[in-house]
């Protein structure tokens, strides 16, 4: 099985921790299947930033709100997951 780089999960440790093959057992689930934790402390802005581009072109927009005979054009996922009324 290959292993790749990265930091643990909330047992820490890494690989190469110790001597041998094995994985420290804070790295698997009872399964053995491998966990990995992804930090990308910029990825939130990224993300926000890419969604307003989108909206301001008018791409992937897929539910229009009509209030008052205003329309706002918006995406689904963005209003579920900011409302639970939304959802």
């Amino acid at each position: 099985m290959a292993e790749s780089g990265g930091s643990g999960g909330a047992g820490g440790g890494g690989f190469g921790a110790g001597p041998g093959p094995e994985r420290p057992s804070s790295m698997a689930d009872k399964n053995g299947a491998l966990k990995c934790t992804f930090s990308a402390p910029g990825h939130s802005t990224s993300l926000l930033q890419g969604l307003a581009t989108l909206r301001a072109q008018g791409q992937l927009l897929d539910v229009v709100l009509t209030i008052n005979r205003e329309t706002f054009h918006a995406h689904k996922v963005v209003l579920a997951a900011c409302s639970d009324y939304f959802r």
